[in-house]
């Protein structure tokens, strides 16, 4: 099996290449943004207690 990663150059082995860096800079940049986006008016607190609820609801799946 072929990973993705090795073959688009991102990776040697367990080492990040340069364009592996920039690739992960430009998601890093994009989540970012998003994270900013759907978090407008969202308190930390508010945040932090849905975070914990969420992970709590996955628990209960196991």
């Amino acid at each position: 099996m072929t990973n993705p990663l090795v073959e688009r150059g991102w990776l040697t082995g367990d080492e990040l290449t340069e364009a592996g860096e920039r690739a992960l800079a430009a998601l890093d940049t994009k989540v970012r943004a998003q994270r900013r986006k759907i978090t407008t008016g969202i308190s930390d607190e508010e945040y932090l207690a849905t975070v914990d609820v969420l992970r709590r609801m996955t628990r209960n799946l196991a």
